[in-house]
């Protein structure tokens, strides 16, 4: 196994109440803690090792999960039709078991959408955000849809459905991958390739309800000047998933937002990129602090 899926068999599960969430708690105890919230169908370890290293080596706990529905955590499947707001709950509910009151949530793509939930609905539970290739409202008309090719293979991708053999489903998951990647950075095809075989290993379902949960949550579009949290967006402009104009928004709906625009960078985070951005990342979670 590759360091990119060097935690995989890493963590514990923890009942949240109406959910046990898999967990991987690491770094010093009385560190200043950071939550990884990762995106649809993703599970925890996904998140970069070195980018995890480099947050403990800074001093934080850091926190990565499987959300409902993924990995090791609680299967309900796309006919439990929870919302965004059960997912912040459950977030909510972690922080109490772990009793951490108010750490740095940084997330990508649909864990940047339950981040802007907590820090709307349990705003005083997160220090800061950090929102990584996301979105205010997926459904909002105000803002534009996917690019239309990648609909188009995404449709072929559903409709065919996974192979039945564990490699042609390793393949198709790393299909996926691809087609929302942008140019900014190589596409390493061998590190997705473990880690595809490693989330298939640990709990992967083709019917999860994420995806009816970021669609059929409210847009929180109009209600973005309400966030208080010094918050962070980072976008890139080539994001076939949700354009740049997701990330604008956001960054013109909160109030004192930093934006950093990714020029040809997709819909994915990978470690490269994340080495990059942690200078200022690390400079946004030590100046949230302060705030």
């Amino acid at each position: 196994m590759t360091d990119a899926a060097r935690d995989a068999h890493r963590g514990r599960l923890i009942d949240v109440g109406p959910v046990d969430l898999w967990v991987d708690d690491v770094g010093p105890v009385a560190g200043d803690p950071v939550v990884l919230l990762a995106a649809a169908d993703s599970p925890g370890f996904r998140w970069a090792p070195t980018f995890v290293d480099r947050l403990v080596a800074a001093g934080h706990r850091v926190i990565r999960y499987d959300h409902r529905d993924c990995g090791r955590s609680t299967s309900l499947g796309s006919e439990a039709g929870y919302l965004l707001a059960d997912l912040a709950t459950d977030l909510i509910g972690l922080l109490d078991r772990l009793e951490i009151a108010s750490p740095h949530l940084i997330g990508h793509s649909m864990g940047g959408m339950v981040a802007q939930v907590v820090a709307l609905e349990y705003a005083d539970r997160a220090a800061s955000l950090t929102l990584l290739s996301t979105s205010p409202g997926v459904d909002d008309d105000s803002l534009p849809g996917p690019d239309e090719g990648f609909v188009d293979k995404m449709m072929r991708h559903r409709y065919t459905g996974p192979p039945d053999d564990h490699t042609g489903r390793v393949a198709w998951l790393v299909e996926l991958i691809e087609w929302m990647a942008g140019t900014a950075y190589p596409l390493d095809l061998d590190t997705e390739v473990v880690l595809a075989d490693a989330q298939l290993r640990t709990g992967w379902s083709p019917d999860s309800g994420h995806g009816v949960a970021v669609f059929a949550s409210p847009s929180r579009l109009e209600r973005l000047g309400e966030i208080q949290q010094p918050t962070m967006v980072v976008h890139g402009t080539a994001d076939p998933v949700l354009p740049i104009a997701h990330g604008r928004a956001l960054a013109l709906g909160i109030d004192g937002a930093v934006y950093k625009e990714i020029d040809r960078l997709g819909h994915e985070a990978p470690a490269a990129f994340l080495e990059e951005l942690a200078p200022s990342l690390l400079h946004h979670l030590a100046h949230a602090r302060r705030h």
